[in-house]
């Protein structure tokens, strides 16, 4: 996560560095669980996920305290949905932050026709209830992914509506978009497809495919500009942008698995993956730009990766 020149990273075992634009931190998480995400828009206004319900909050000096999450689930992903800050994760897990405390999000969904019609109901945490999402692994403004295609997204009689999108999607892996910008609303899958959030008087809100073919791995991460160009990072090591003209780019690849991409344009880039490794995309000397990997001090030993988790809590390595 970037904001402004100051980025933050995390990983397992309870790994959180920071960059003030001059240098690499490691800060102490006071715990060796996996973290998964982070997010936040300014000092003391970060937050962190991880297994077991972690969520930590920085305390804006370097230091991080623990928030109370009422869940045990782990959680994968932290963000904004519709004006909320958000925590996503397996079991169904939803939780959404009022001042200090997180909360339990509304756990009824509705399924409609083509006509809007409510033909099913059911509820985020009823693991009977066939309907039921197992796992949500990531969040935009405008929705909530999970297994099987499935976005939740604002419903205007409760409070979700199950939205999927379709052809061969068993998971949306990954989402970005923190604002009320619609086009800038973005998500992508396990089978490399990518879809762009839309607005018409007919359909309203829809999510159709942008660019896929070339992508055909897992993406784990996308980062989108103001001028919807998406960088996205997967399974195998690749770095692709995708131009709002639609063209393809493969920046780069070195096989190893890559979890996430962010930056503050599309001249200051950070991709982060297994054992700990950050790939920076900057001005390397005056007019000329790269893929340079950065050194993160204090970093354990790569015998400490006997487990490595991808940010759905699943074994990689």
């Amino acid at each position: 996560m970037c904001i402004r020149d100051s980025v933050y990273i995390v990983g397992q075992p309870g790994l959180i560095y920071h960059y003030d634009g001059t240098s690499w931190t490691r800060q102490d998480a006071g715990t060796q669980v996996p973290l998964t995400d982070v997010w936040g828009d300014g000092p003391g206004n970060v937050y962190v996920t991880g297994h077991g319900g972690t969520i930590l909050r920085s305390s804006g000096d370097g230091g991080w305290s623990r928030m109370e999450s009422g869940t045990t689930a782990n959680l994968f992903d932290v963000g904004i949905y519709q004006g909320d800050i958000m925590a996503v994760g397996r079991d169904g897990a939803m939780r959404v932050l009022s001042g200090s405390t997180w909360s339990a999000a509304p756990n009824e969904v509705y399924i409609r026709d083509a006509q809007q019609t409510v033909v099913d109901t059911f509820y985020t945490d009823d693991d009977e209830d066939e309907n039921y999402i197992e796992s949500f692994p990531s969040l935009c403004y405008y929705g909530v992914t999970g297994a099987d295609g499935a976005i939740l997204m604002d419903d205007p009689e409760t409070a979700w509506q199950l939205r999927r999108v379709t052809g061969g999607v068993e998971w949306v892996t990954c989402a970005a978009g923190d604002d009320d910008r619609i086009s800038g609303n973005f998500i992508a899958t396990d089978g490399g497809r990518l879809f762009q959030l839309s607005f018409s008087d007919v359909d309203g809100l829809s999510w159709n495919e942008r660019y896929s073919p070339a992508l055909e791995a897992t993406v784990y991460g996308i980062y989108v500009d103001q001028a919807d160009t998406v960088w996205a990072v997967t399974n195998d090591g690749r770095i692709n942008r995708v131009d709002p003209d639609n063209s393809f780019h493969e920046l780069y690849e070195d096989g190893l698995i890559l979890f996430d991409i962010w930056g503050t344009s599309g001249t200051n880039l950070y991709a982060v993956g297994i054992e700990g490794r950050v790939i920076h995309f900057h001005e390397i000397n005056p007019g000329e730009y790269g893929w340079e990997l950065e050194e993160l001090p204090d970093l354990p030993e790569a015998k400490s990766y006997a487990a490595v988790y991808d940010k759905f809590g699943v074994l990689v390595q």
